[in-house]
């Protein structure tokens, strides 16, 4: 139990990297640029890690999907919200 605990807090903070990452190096100064790369390193680094890790267990992959879909009904949910707001 506590293998999955740690794998999906890996997951998270890799995903979190993988998006900051991204957005910080397209969108970023020439300074912050280099912050971007960094985070992106990282995000490759945890996701090597999590493969790496021995993750065969199906409630494991079980957890994956669900926090993946938690995501995106949470980025749809602020979505949908923001378009009600701005066409009232």
């Amino acid at each position: 139990m506590m293998d999955i605990v740690i794998s999906m807090g890996i997951f998270g903070v890799m995903l979190s990297m993988l998006g900051m990452g991204l957005l910080i190096a397209y969108y970023g100064s020439s300074k912050t640029r280099n912050v971007g790369f960094i985070f992106l390193v990282s995000g490759v680094v945890l996701a090597y890690y999590l493969v790496e890790m021995d993750t065969s267990d199906v409630a494991f992959w079980n957890g994956v999907l669900a926090f993946l879909g938690g995501m995106v009904g949470g980025i749809l949910g602020i979505i949908v919200f923001l378009v009600a707001i701005i066409k009232s």
